[in-house]
């Protein structure tokens, strides 16, 4: 998109909070854009602050809010705060007129992904949750092969995600590693521990492929770090009427001797998603093969996705100046319904029995 004079139209872009471990990849996909110019970042942390402004000479930083948006004057920002605090950001934002970004998970609780949603809408600005995983071009290919029914109707997903968790050192090492990981072992800010933090993926996948379960049933426990007292591993199954997805997520996996591909089942076939851009696609063998039989699928490269696709703040502009709607895991109602999926399990966790979806979230 061009403006009147020829030149790329960018948005104003601004960050409010850069506590999540993934905001140095954003603020660089930011420089890279095309489409965004940044114009300035709240960073709370003083060591946190005078690490980005060494990293990035060029970036203004602020301590205050009032003089980031006074001084800046942002279309639109990208929060990287805490699960619980960007409610506040969010709602800041919207009564200023600024669009928002929030970086995965919607929020802490589905309390506060419903306060978020509602305050966009109330004054009438975007809000997008990015999903690190919606640029894969393997991802979006495997929307297009289950929407064309190339497996048939999807019955089962089961996806694992997870790393080793926070170091021993976290609290004297880099201020990323110190200020990033003190938020995600606090299960208020955070709104629980490996389950909120990777269980989400498979739940938002889940989601997107296969609508809203009618139940969660949630297993977790700290078994192997002694650093905090959230949970470090966690399973959550989401039951749907015909169908199932298991959803893992792992705080203790220090290494992978073989990769674990996310797979979808169908009632025609299966899919693995072996990488960035590579599946794998099995489908039905010759009719009375026993159907156990291992099959030797079907390498498929996907194809190369548009340019606003390059990265979550390529998308978020794009979609802000092209006034196009925000689609796939990163649109709101997909993450305000993967919030009240983990919320379930969670709750399932705790009782020890399956939690029955929709939540009433409206007697909070």
């Amino acid at each position: 998109m061009t403006d009147t004079n020829g030149t790329t139209a960018k948005i104003r872009l601004g960050f409010v909070n850069g506590d999540h471990l993934h905001f140095n990849d954003l603020l660089k996909h930011a420089y890279a854009c095309p489409t965004a110019e940044v114009v300035g970042a709240v960073i709370d942390d003083a060591e946190l602050r005078a690490h980005f402004t060494k990293e990035y000479p060029e970036l203004q930083t602020f301590d205050d809010a009032d003089a980031f948006y006074d001084a800046a004057t942002p279309d639109a920002i990208v929060t990287c705060a805490n699960n619980r605090d960007s409610a506040d950001i969010v709602e800041d934002a919207a009564r200023r007129g600024v669009h928002v970004m929030k970086e995965k998970p919607m929020a802490a609780s589905l309390a506060i992904a419903e306060h978020m949603a509602t305050a966009a809408a109330r004054h009438g600005t975007r809000l997008m949750v990015n999903w690190p995983n919606n640029w894969s071009p393997a991802i979006q290919h495997l929307k297009t092969l289950v929407d064309d029914d190339a497996i048939g109707k999807v019955w089962q997903i089961h996806h694992r995600a997870g790393h080793g968790g926070p170091p021993q050192s976290y609290l004297t090492g880099s201020p990323i590693g110190r200020v990033g990981w003190d938020w995600l072992i606090d299960r208020e800010r955070n709104g629980g521990g490996a389950a909120v933090d990777f269980c989400s993926y498979g739940a938002a996948l889940s989601r997107w492929l296969m609508g809203q379960p009618s139940s969660v049933s949630g297993v977790g426990g700290r078994y192997a770090k002694e650093l905090f007292t959230v949970e470090d591993n966690a399973v959550m199954i989401l039951a749907y009427p015909k169908g199932h997805t298991i959803t893992e997520g792992t705080w203790t996996q220090p290494a992978m001797p073989v990769k674990i591909p996310a797979m979808i089942y169908g009632d025609k076939g299966a899919i693995a998603l072996m990488g960035n851009t590579e599946l794998k696609i099995a489908t039905q063998g010759i009719p009375g093969q026993h159907s156990g039989l291992p099959v030797e699928g079907e390498t498929i490269v996907a194809p190369a996705l548009p340019a606003h696709y390059a990265s979550a703040i390529a998308y978020f502009t794009y979609c802000l100046l092209n006034d196009e709607p925000f689609a796939g895991i990163v649109a709101p109602e997909i993450s305000r319904d993967t919030q009240e999926i983990l919320e379930a399990g969670l709750l399932s966790m705790q009782s020890g029995g399956a939690v029955s979806l929709p939540l009433p979230a409206f007697l909070d």
